[in-house]
């Protein structure tokens, strides 16, 4: 029957969205089922109640319509959440747009680090350096409240892959001695990060380091260009992580804009009373 159908939904939800680490909550949902249930079959059959049957069908009316009532308020529940939810992964699809956009671009940025000439004075690689530092924290600081606890992107897989490979190109080792640089790389050429993922650049270490070993400073400079580069062209390819959410997440709000009637004839106000009644 349908009204079972929709008496079941309605507890179901209950009990999977019980918070109550005592368990209070959801024995309170599965009480609220029974309950329903046997309301909704003495209200369709007032007969199967035994000597509720002779209480006349005004009280079985009655009955029904506080459980329509009941049922109607959690459809009613289900469509908020349903259309909150739509609206949440069209607007997680816009955002993964920008990120995907904005590692395009910082990749882009990131190459002049690679083309310091070495001719250059110290204040001009510095300046370049500095350069490439400000458009990296931009880009963190646009995106990092998304990824905040509770935030729209807290827990996104595509967008963490994206912050922590940018962030470990910065900082990786092996763009240093072992490949041409200078010592462990450029966190041992000043760069360092805050608690909240910003980078910094210590000048004094900086210029240490050009003064120590410029040729392998540079170097490490190159490395650092080369692999940031690379790493952002990859996760903005077509077909990457990032895609394939981006584009999932489309798919998902173009299902819901094309299938909005049928949910609402399904779940929307007054539809599950029309049916019983009908």
């Amino acid at each position: 029957m349908d009204l079972d159908l929709a008496v079941f939904r309605l507890n179901a939800l209950a009990t999977l969205t019980a918070t109550d680490a005592g368990g209070r909550r959801a024995g309170a949902a599965n009480n609220d089922f029974f309950n329903t249930l046997l309301n909704a079959q003495l209200a369709l059959h007032p007969g199967a109640g035994g000597a509720a049957a002779g209480l006349g069908g005004g009280l079985a009316s009655a009955r029904l319509d506080a459980v329509l009532g009941q049922l109607e308020a959690s459809n009613a529940t289900f469509m908020r959440r349903y259309n909150a939810r739509v609206g949440e992964i069209g607007d997680e699809a816009r955002v993964l747009e920008q990120l995907r956009a904005r590692v395009a671009e910082l990749g882009e940025a990131s190459r002049a680090l690679g083309q310091i000439d070495g001719g250059a004075d110290d204040a001009a690689v510095t300046a370049a350096v500095q350069g490439f530092i400000a458009r990296y924290n931009a880009w963190d600081a646009e995106f990092d409240p998304y990824f905040e606890a509770g935030g729209l992107l807290a827990d996104n897989q595509a967008g963490e892959v994206a912050r922590f490979s940018l962030r470990r190109e910065v900082g990786s080792i092996f763009h240093g001695a072992g490949n041409g640089g200078h010592a462990l790389g450029f966190t041992d050429m000043g760069l360092s990060f805050t608690a909240d993922g910003q980078a910094v650049l210590d000048e004094a270490a900086f210029a240490a380091a050009l003064g120590a070993n410029r040729s392998g400073a540079l170097q490490t400079l190159a490395n650092v260009a080369q692999a940031f580069g690379d790493a952002a062209e990859m996760l903005a390819a077509d077909g990457h992580l990032l895609d394939r959410r981006i584009d999932n997440a489309a798919r998902a709000v173009a299902w819901a804009a094309d299938n909005q009637r049928a949910v609402e004839a399904e779940f929307g106000p007054g539809a599950l009373t029309a049916r019983v009644r009908s």
